[in-house]
């Protein structure tokens, strides 16, 4: 998907947002929002709003010196998750229909992003609250059909926390006899699950994990890494969460379901959603 004018905007609120992350001086913030300025001036709307973000978390480590500044709060955010993963385990396995109950609790770990939003959540409301309600658009019965022994899944994984709630729906999938593999970053950027995400959340102990290739936002195709090509390729059936991979992935032509919420109004319109709401959607 294209970017639109809103998207400028959402690129100097990222800015700021991890600025206030790693400092709380004024002075810092208004640097990085002076150096910003040129490096979106010459910004055309013909890329993804995944790929036009980038130079707000470039500029941040440029003038801080910080190159992961969400490295705490992923760390907090996968152990409050961990302590939450038993309990969301035992409502899973209570609900008549398990898959869906694990869809509905890796949707909810899409709360978790620093980036757009800043970092205002409450991962145990937040989750318990939204495994309570149906997804506003949910394509389950089309992806069950999907699933079975000799298929091959890809899952685009997203954020830190996130990711160890992707692990209940991760092992209702495997239960089926779908062959899962899981994606991660190959370097760290806002709080996007890294490979040491993975070996935290436990997700290395299930299936097998694999790098992006880069340290973008979503996928950058351009610089895929060549297990990500050949397990793409190979794939079946593909899971992409968030929106990051949503930006980057939407015209991509592959069999795609989209698990994310709709955190802006850009992405909701591209969508047919509306802004705030969660779906689970396949591509076209």
């Amino acid at each position: 998907m294209n970017s639109k004018p809103e998207c400028i905007v959402c690129l100097f609120k990222q800015a700021l947002n991890t600025a206030k992350v790693v400092t709380e001086d004024p002075a810092v913030h208004l640097e990085v929002l002076r150096r910003l300025t040129p490096r979106v001036a010459g910004a055309t709307l013909d890329q993804t709003p995944a790929l036009l973000s980038r130079p707000a978390y470039e500029v941040v480590s440029e003038v801080t010196g910080v190159s992961d500044p969400y490295r705490e709060l992923k760390q907090e955010t996968n152990r409050l998750a961990l302590q939450m993963l038993p309990l969301l385990w035992e409502q899973v396995v209570r609900i008549p229909d398990p898959l869906d109950a694990a869809l509905r609790a890796a949707a909810a770990g899409n709360i978790i992003d620093l980036g757009i939003g800043g970092h205002v959540f409450d991962i145990e409301r937040d989750v318990t609250r939204m495994m309570g309600a149906p997804l506003a658009v949910s394509e389950l019965a089309a992806f069950r059909d999907e699933l079975g022994t000799g298929r091959k899944l890809l899952y685009l994984g997203d954020n830190a926390g996130e990711i160890v709630l992707d692990r209940l729906l991760v092992e209702e999938i495997l239960r089926t006899g779908t062959e899962v593999v899981y994606t991660v970053k190959s370097g760290p950027i806002i709080n996007d699950a890294t490979m040491e995400d993975a070996r935290v959340s436990g997700m290395t102990s299930l299936v097998e994990v694999i790098e992006t290739g880069s340290d973008h936002i979503g996928v950058n195709w351009d610089a895929i890494s060549d297990d990500f090509r050949r397990a793409f390729e190979a794939a079946d059936v593909i899971v992409s969460k968030g929106q990051g991979n949503f930006e980057s992935c939407c015209d991509v032509r592959a069999n795609l379901y989209f698990l994310l919420k709709a955190k802006c109004r850009v992405v909701a319109e591209e969508l047919g959603a509306e802004e705030g709401q969660v779906v689970f959607k396949r591509r076209g």
